[in-house]
């Protein structure tokens, strides 16, 4: 869908009178401008592998989150259901975000909050992890190798607000 077509479909199946503009802001209120995990973070792991940013989202956020998110520009690749016509837990968003990343399955990671998303991509065969928190994040990717470890926490652990 178009901007203007999630617009109407939601105004529609809410039945709500606002026009385009008012809507779009409203919408976009319910986005949190401070983010939980620091653009730090995503610049050491985009360092040392290819990030890919895959979200169950519309075409309003998802503009959204390209302009006014800067965290967004360490993912090398975006894929967003509203543009491959599937959202997660489908097998479809993965395969998208794995083929656009041009790796297998068994080469990636996936990070998500939700355990139904991660079990989904486990039976796909990628490794998963579930976010609980920052520090418990920073481990499972130390673990893996993909953050710097050392004696004492990361530069940005200071910056992050959990």
């Amino acid at each position: 869908m178009q901007p203007y077509e999630w617009y109407e479909h939601i105004t529609e199946a809410f039945r709500v009178t606002t026009s385009f503009e008012e809507f779009c802001a409203a919408w976009n209120g319910a986005l949190d401008p401070q983010t939980i995990l620091p653009d730090r973070l995503f610049m050491e792991l985009a360092s040392r592998c290819r990030l890919g940013l895959l979200s169950n989202t519309d075409p309003i956020h998802a503009a959204r989150l390209e302009e006014s998110f800067s965290f967004v520009r360490h993912f090398s690749v975006r894929i967003y259901s509203n543009e491959v016509g599937a959202r997660k837990p489908s097998a479809t968003i993965y395969r998208s975000a794995l083929e656009a990343l041009d790796v297998s399955a068994s080469d990636a990671v996936y990070i998500d909050d939700i355990a139904e998303f991660v079990e989904a991509a486990r039976e796909l065969g990628l490794e998963a992890v579930r976010f609980e928190s920052f520090d418990q994040l920073a481990g499972e990717l130390s673990d893996r190798g993909l953050l710097a470890v050392s004696g004492e926490p990361p530069p940005f652990r200071e910056q992050t607000s959990l």
